[in-house]
């Protein structure tokens, strides 16, 4: 490859209607002492990859968040603890306004170091792309700022006076998501109760959950209550954010004190009882930037947030090393950008159940 090669990549970028469009921009360069250059060998898709388009479009914006890939060179507060080389997966944030250059669906990405993982040689790149950082990053803000929950893998939760484990929703265990929130959970010492398909049920028990209802189920939120939680549940993720999910969510809570974090934004009318606190966990905002996105999605910079990442990235870190943490199962779609455009098509359209979308590069 000649000058234009080392000098230049290839790039998903919003085009004029949000839809991906295959481009050239500039190398990224370590600027920043904590910084690393990343080569990206492998991406995963996430629902946020186009919906952000559609809720703040961002034309000309690298597009992608979750990605693998090799350290080519580090910051000087980075550099001893990712050397040439090393395998590691994360997330920045893509569609991004702010930093239009940031996204992941590249050759080539810039991104904090301190919110990296390292990824295991028994792990090919399509399970450290699976693995990301938007799924735990997400559980990391779901537990700690919006259920308030304590416990930790490295520091479980004390059980209750019974003996029992205290209990946590996760609407939509079959989800990358779902999966990864049920793990965190058993591990932190608490009860994932999930909610899925009969079909996904097994799939979902196998990742740490204690009980699984049909979301199908009529009586859903009635289920989860009075036979699994004994109306005491205090804390919900959701992570469907449709207008069943949050009934069901709400049916199931308790009456006092309780916590529902939902991973998209939930309007006014489908909040059915207001004593309950709401919270959406937005993932970008583990960097401690300000996040540009209009209404509910903006978040002000907050440097304590970006400590909420290093700590969670060091349990992360932990868990993965000890081989306690698998991504969820992963399905490869062909075709490098191509292959981005139409997987994400497919998520618009339904279509992906039990599997997380990762594109080799």
């Amino acid at each position: 490859m000649g000058s234009l090669a080392r000098d230049s990549m290839d790039c998903l970028i919003q085009g004029p209607s949000g839809q991906g469009q295959r481009a050239v921009r500039s190398r990224p360069e370590v600027k920043a002492p904590h910084d690393v250059l990343v080569c990206v060998s492998a991406v995963a898709l996430n629902p946020t990859d186009f919906k952000s388009p559609a809720s703040n479009p961002s034309p000309g914006a690298i597009m992608g968040c979750d990605f693998m890939g090799y350290v080519v060179s580090a910051g000087e507060d980075a550099d001893k603890l990712f050397p040439s080389s090393t395998r590691v997966c994360g997330f920045v944030h893509g569609s991004n306004p702010g930093n239009p250059d940031k996204g992941s669906f590249a050759q080539y990405l810039v991104t904090d170091s301190r919110l990296l993982v390292r990824v295991p040689d028994s792990w090919t790149d399509l399970d450290g792309a699976a693995l990301g950082g938007v799924g735990w990053g997400t559980i990391a803000l779901a537990m700690e700022v919006s259920l308030r929950l304590s416990g930790r893998p490295s520091k479980p939760a004390a059980p209750q006076e019974d003996g029992s484990r205290v209990p946590v929703l996760v609407y939509g265990g079959a989800t990358a998501t779902g999966t990864m929130a049920c793990q965190i959970l058993s591990m932190s010492g608490y009860k994932p109760i999930a909610t899925a398909s009969s079909i996904s049920s097994s799939l979902v028990q196998d990742y740490g959950a204690a009980a699984v209802v049909p979301y199908s189920s009529a009586s859903c939120g009635e289920t989860i209550r009075d036979h699994h939680t004994g109306g005491n549940l205090r804390s919900a993720l959701d992570c469907i954010s449709s207008p069943e999910s949050v009934e069901c969510c709400f049916t199931a809570l308790g009456r006092i004190g309780a916590h529902y974090a939902s991973l998209d934004f939930i309007p006014d009318d489908w909040k059915t009882r207001k004593a309950i606190k709401v919270y959406m966990p937005l993932t970008y905002a583990l960097h401690g930037h300000e996040i540009l996105f209009k209404g509910p999605y903006h978040r002000d910079a907050d440097p304590a947030m970006l400590e909420l990442g290093r700590r969670w990235r060091d349990e992360v870190q932990g868990l993965v090393d000890a081989g306690r943490l698998r991504p969820h199962p992963v399905r490869e779609v062909q075709g490098k950008w191509q292959g981005i455009i139409d997987g994400l098509e497919m998520m618009k359209a339904g279509e992906i159940r039990g599997q997380k979308l990762v594109v080799a590069l």
